[in-house]
């Protein structure tokens, strides 16, 4: 590893928000793979809040180098915690499971807006979810408890060895799902990104996380819109370990720009922090291969 872009070859990005999307992105899953492929990086995980990206990353040339690596959100499109639906996804390639997102509680429950840019997705949610029929945020604790729904996605989730993400839920939730995750042998778990003051988990709650075995997400949208201030993003890159730490981009917003952005981006913040080229390299490639199960 001679410089920092040898050093991040192989890279893979788990969190991307490509096209086509019900809500403008900055550019087609086409498009992103063309860039990932360039810049040797070995792949991308498309989300969606609204559904699976599973069918249309397969159809991906598979003459790119980079791979497009599909994934389900358990959101109201595809019915919430919908272990059918997870176990389509699971058939077609999907390689990562989201719990809910912009259904869940806690998001749909919040009294205000976080700070920094409207979410580009805020209009369309809010339009869909007052839509009859649509239905009320999803719950994935009663009276304390996981419901039982969440026990059939994870059963699917442990069959396919799938990595699960928990999405836009608070702190109580992610603790009670790590629980769950364990009770099914599920050993690799990546808190989606908890530094966004919405879902409440505390710098103190993600190293009790990490303890736990869940990797720790942090993203370089939050760090672009101001939402995660970059002296704080190191700092609870130290705290959690670099072992439990997944760095993505999380792009895909017009403003952001290119979705390979989100690993240059990161690779040149954690050079300027003074992180050497091996912990680069573990960040943005070793850890995210690992969590990937492949």
């Amino acid at each position: 590893m001679n410089d920092l872009s040898e050093a991040i070859k192989g890279a893979i990005d788990l969190h991307t928000h490509p096209g086509p999307d019900i809500v403008p992105r900055s550019q087609t899953l086409a498009e992103a793979m063309d860039d990932f492929s360039e810049a040797g990086f070995a792949g991308l995980v498309a989300k969606s809040h609204v559904g699976s990206t599973a069918g249309l990353c397969s159809t991906m040339a598979v003459d790119r180098q980079a791979r497009a690596i599909g994934s389900i959100t358990l959101n109201r499109p595809v019915g919430g915690l919908n272990a059918a639906a997870v176990e389509v996804a699971a058939l077609l390639g999907a390689r990562v499971v989201w719990l809910p997102t912009v259904d869940s509680r806690r998001q749909r429950e919040q009294a205000a807006r976080t700070p920094g840019p409207a979410a580009v997705w805020e209009k369309a949610q809010a339009r869909l979810s007052g839509l009859p029929g649509y239905g009320p945020p999803i719950a994935v604790l009663e009276s304390g408890r996981v419901v039982p729904e969440l026990h059939d996605v994870l059963d699917v989730v442990k069959e396919h060895g799938m990595l699960l993400a928990t999405g836009h839920l608070d702190s109580e939730e992610v603790f009670a799902v790590l629980v769950a995750a364990k009770d099914h042998g599920i050993e690799r778990v990546m808190v989606t990104h908890p530094d966004l003051p919405r879902q409440r988990i505390t710098p103190e709650a993600q190293v009790e996380m990490t303890r736990r075995g869940a990797w720790i997400e942090r993203t370089m949208a939050s760090v672009l819109e101001g939402k995660l201030p970059a002296e704080n993003a190191i700092r609870g890159i130290k705290s959690c370990g670099i072992g439990a730490s997944l760095l993505t981009g999380d792009l895909g917003q017009p403003r952001n720009g290119p979705l390979a952005d989100g690993i240059r981006r990161w690779a040149i913040l954690l050079h300027d922090a003074g992180f050497e080229l091996g912990e680069i390299r573990q960040l943005l490639v070793a850890n995210p291969t690992t969590a990937l199960g492949s």
